[in-house]
C-alpha cells in the first residue's frame, strides 16, 4: 500500500497520484504486509471520509442550536419588554414606556407588536400633550378656548380604538370638571337668585375636587348675603313672615350658618316686639309723657360701642353694645344713625332695633343692620338719637 504524504488516505501499489486529494505518490512511503508480498497486501480502511462530513455536520448542528437559543432568548426578553412598557403605559408613565420599547426595538427592529405599541404610544402621548394646553388654558381663565381643545381630544378618543387610550379618560374627566368649575365661577358673578345659585350647587356636588369645594363656599356666601339682604329690606317693610321664609331659604344651603341663625333670632324678636307694641299702643299712650321725657335723658340708655365693617361683597354691617343704666326695665330700644364717608359726608340715615327687647338694669343689648352695594371706603357711623319705651 502507497500512504499518501498529504491526507494519510492508502493507495493501492503502483498509484502515481492520491485518490483522494491528487497529491502526487512518487515520494510516498509504501508498506508491505509482514510475510507477505506487496502486490498482495490488502487495501487498508480510510475513516476520514465519513468523520469529516459528521464534523461538519456536527459544527454546523451546534451552530444552528446556538443561533435558535439566542435568538429564543433575545425573543424572550424583548417579550418581556413590550410586557413592562404596556404595564407602564396602562399606568399612565408614557416616557418610560416609551424607552423601554425603543430598547426592545433595538433587539428586534422588525418586530411587529414592539411597533404596534410604540405607534398606538406615540399617538396617546400626543394627545395627552393636547390636555397638557387643556389644563393650561383653564388655569388661565381662557375657558372658551379650553373647551374647544377638550372637545377636540374626546373626539379623537372616541374614533381611535387604541387601548392605551383608557389611560387618558382620568384626567380628561379632571379637567371636564375643572371646566366646569371655572365655567360656574363665571356665571355666579353675576347671579342674584338663590334658586339659580343653588342649582349650581347641585352641580358642584358631584365634583370631588378642592376647587369645587371652594367654588361652593363662594356660591354658600353669595346666598347668605343675598338672603340677610332681602330679609333686611322685608323688616324695613315690618314684613316679617317674608322676612324669615328668606332667610329660611338661605339655611337651607348654609345649613347653621352662624349669621343667618343670629339674623332668624334678631327677625323673631323685632316681630315679637312689633305685635306687642300694637298690643300696647293704648297703654304706651297713656304713659307718653313719661316715655318722652325719658328718651330725652342720655344716662337711660349707654351707647357703649358702635362700628362699621365691610365685605368682600361690598356690603357694609353697622353694630353696637347699648347698656341699661336706668333704674326699670326698658324696652323697644331705638338708635337713628348717620353713616359718613372720610369727607364728612352722610351718606344714609338709618334706625336700628336694639335686642333682645327688653333690658333689665345694667343689661345690655346689640344692635346690627346691614346696607348693601356700599362702594365708599372708610366709613363712620354717627349716632343721631336713641329713643326707648320703660316699663
Amino acid at each position: 500500500m502507497v500512504i499518501c504524504t498529504e491526507c494519510g488516505r492508502e493507495n493501492q501499489p503502483g498509484s502515481r497520484y492520491c485518490s483522494n486529494c491528487g497529491e502526487s505518490l512518487e515520494n510516498a512511503p509504501k508498506i508491505v504486509p509482514e510475510g507477505k508480498p506487496v502486490d498482495e497486501q490488502k487495501p487498508k480502511k480510510n475513516f476520514w471520509p465519513i468523520i469529516l462530513p459528521i464534523s461538519v455536520l456536527a459544527v454546523m448542528i451546534g451552530i444552528v442550536i446556538y443561533t435558535y437559543e439566542h435568538t429564543k432568548q433575545v425573543n424572550v426578553q424583548v417579550d418581556a419588554q413590550n410586557a413592562k412598557a404596556e404595564e407602564l403605559a396602562l399606568q399612565g408613565k408614557y416616557k418610560q414606556a416609551e424607552k423601554e420599547l425603543e430598547k426592545a426595538q433595538e433587539k428586534r427592529p422588525d418586530y411587529l407588536a414592539v411597533e404596534q405599541n410604540l405607534d398606538s404610544l406615540h399617538k396617546v402621548m400626543k394627545l395627552d400633550e393636547k390636555l397638557n394646553k387643556v389644563s393650561k388654558a383653564i388655569e388661565q381663565n381662557e375657558l372658551n378656548k379650553a373647551e374647544q381643545e377638550l372637545t377636540s381630544v374626546s373626539g379623537q378618543m372616541r374614533e381611535d380604538k387604541n387601548r392605551l387610550i383608557v389611560t387618558l379618560t382620568p384626567r380628561v374627566n379632571q379637567l371636564d370638571s375643572l371646566l366646569t368649575v371655572g365655567k360656574i365661577n363665571y356665571e355666579v358673578k353675576e347671579m342674584t337668585n338663590v334658586e339659580a345659585l343653588a342649582d349650581k350647587l347641585n352641580t358642584l356636588s358631584g365634583l370631588n375636587l378642592d376647587e369645587a369645594s371652594r367654588s361652593r363656599e363662594k356660591i354658600i356666601e353669595k346666598i347668605v348675603s343675598i338672603s340677610t339682604k332681602k330679609a333686611e329690606e322685608a323688616m324695613k317693610e315690618k314684613k316679617y313672615n317674608e322676612a324669615m321664609a328668606n332667610v329660611d331659604e338661605g339655611l337651607q344651603y348654609a345649613v347653621n350658618h352662624q349669621h343667618l341663625s343670629g339674623l332668624k333670632e334678631r327677625i323673631r324678636q323685632e316681630q315679637q316686639a312689633f305685635e306687642q307694641v300694637k298690643q300696647e299702643r293704648i297703654q304706651r299712650a297713656m304713659e307718653q309723657a313719661e316715655a318722652e321725657e325719658l328718651k330725652n335723658h342720655e344716662d337711660a340708655v349707654k351707647i357703649e360701642k358702635m362700628e362699621v365693617n365691610k365685605d368682600e361683597f361690598g356690603d357694609v354691617t353697622v353694630s353696637g353694645i347699648v347698656k341699661s343704666e336706668a333704674t326699670k326695665i326698658v324696652s323697644s330700644i331705638e338708635i337713628t344713625y348717620d353713616l359718613i364717608n372720610e369727607n364728612k359726608e352722610v351718606l344714609t340715615t338709618e334706625t336700628a332695633q336694639v335686642y333682645p327687647m327688653y333690658l333689665n338694669p345694667g343689661d345690655t343689648g346689640n344692635l346690627e343692620m346691614m346696607h348693601y352695594d356700599m362702594e365708599e371706603e372708610n366709613l363712620e357711623v354717627e349716632v343721631k338719637n336713641v329713643q326707648w319705651f320703660v316699663e
